[in-house]
């Protein structure tokens, strides 16, 4: 589905972007895959070519405004101009809001908005130059359109990533690009995973429609719809992956 492709995604050492990378290379694509922890990169390259996929590890530090155009300059040398885009690369400063800092809103909007937009723009730059129609999925949350306690700053950027996604989505639309949203619910992996065996964690599922988390691999279906060139037509879309958590929390 995705031969001679290359997609690109942030975040890609662990949980959702990991997954993404595994998931976008067993279709066919070079991936290039970008976070901090480069080591953990090494290994995921491994892991893909060892599976016969193609995949690049690049260093990305999403706070630093200077890291986007590094990267995507880095990715072309290196494999080409993305095709694809995967914005996945978000923090979450959990804290009450009359309690969170200016410095935990400045790394929050950095991370989960500003370096998205950056990355986005750096790719539609090229693509409308040279007339390729690219395809850029920004992870959001399905706390884009429902609030919880505690994560006002998470939840703010995530909306912001919602609106960033339908505003590309329209003025790029005429150039053949597509940006859409996927927003998962509560996802288990290895940063929240001993969360859900706390008290806390038990109340929290006790409120869904049904007793459980998902896993990033939930996820494939609903990210290859989206990338799937077939999908031409779904554009501006925020798609809410999360088992109807969102109408329970």
């Amino acid at each position: 589905m995705l031969d001679g492709k290359v997609a690109l995604v942030t975040g890609a050492s662990s949980g959702l972007g990991y997954q993404f990378a595994k998931t976008l290379a067993a279709e066919g694509a070079t991936v290039a895959i970008a976070a901090r922890g480069i080591h953990k990169l090494n290994a995921l390259v491994s892991d893909i070519t060892e599976n016969g996929g193609s995949a690049f590890a690049f260093s990305f530090d999403a706070i630093d405004p200077e890291a986007p155009e590094t990267l995507i300059s880095a990715v072309a040398a290196q494999c080409g101009v993305p095709d694809i885009l995967i914005n996945n690369a978000g923090i979450s400063l959990p804290a009450r809001a009359h309690k969170a800092s200016l410095e935990q809103f400045e790394q929050t909007m950095a991370v989960n908005v500003r370096a998205p937009w950056q990355l986005s723009q750096l790719c539609a730059e090229r693509w409308i130059e040279t007339q390729t129609q690219g395809c850029i999925v920004n992870v959001s949350s399905m706390l884009f359109r429902r609030v919880g306690k505690g994560v006002s700053l998470y939840s703010m950027s995530k909306a912001a990533i919602r609106h960033l996604t339908a505003s590309h989505a329209l003025e790029w639309a005429r150039y053949g690009i597509r940006v859409n949203a996927l927003c998962p619910g509560y996802i288990k992996t290895a940063i929240n995973a001993d969360f859900w065996e706390t008290d806390q964690g038990k109340a929290e599922l006790a409120k869904l429609p049904r007793p459980r988390v998902g896993a990033p691999e939930d996820l494939d279906s609903a990210l290859l719809f989206l990338v799937d060139p077939r999908s031409h037509f779904v554009n501006g879309e925020a798609l809410t992956v999360d088992d109807a958590q969102s109408w329970a929390i």
